[in-house]
This record gives C-alpha cells, structure tokens and sequence, in this order.
C-alpha cells in the first residue's frame, strides 16, 4: 500500500509539474503557434541552404585537391 501510495504522490506530482510547466511556456513564448511554425520552418530552410553551400563547396575543394595531387586538371571531371 505505501508503494501505491508513492507512485500515486509521483503521478500527481509529474502531472502538475507538466501543467505548470506548459503554463510558464505558453506565457513566455515570444510568438503564437502558427508564427512560431513559419519561423522554425524558415530557420530549417535556411539551415538546409547552408547545408547544400558548404557540402558543395567541400565537394568542389575536394576535387580540387585531387586534381592536383595527381597533377591532372582534368581528373574526375564525369563526376
């Protein structure tokens, strides 16, 4: 019964911690839900653009490291 009883006072407790907790978060968010939507979709967007600028960029200097280290200007040029 007192195991019952602990897990019981832990439930409670979880339960109005996440309430309060949702609470301070609704009042503290600086934009409303949809706001917020459009602006974490633009923040990965822009991430993703910086993602494809550098991965091209390390490709292309890749390649051009290759090329020299087998002294052919040429070399991968299919790729």
């Amino acid at each position: 019964m007192r195991i019952l009883g602990s897990l019981l006072n832990f439930v409670l407790g979880a339960l109005i911690g996440a309430v309060i907790g949702a609470l301070i978060a609704s009042l503290l968010t600086p934009h409303s839900g949809p706001d917020m939507k459009v602006q974490v979709r633009q923040r990965l967007d822009e991430g993703r653009a910086a993602r494809d600028r550098v991965e091209a960029e390390t490709a292309a200097a890749m390649m051009q490291r290759f090329r020299d280290k087998v002294g052919n200007p040429n070399a991968l040029k299919d790729a």
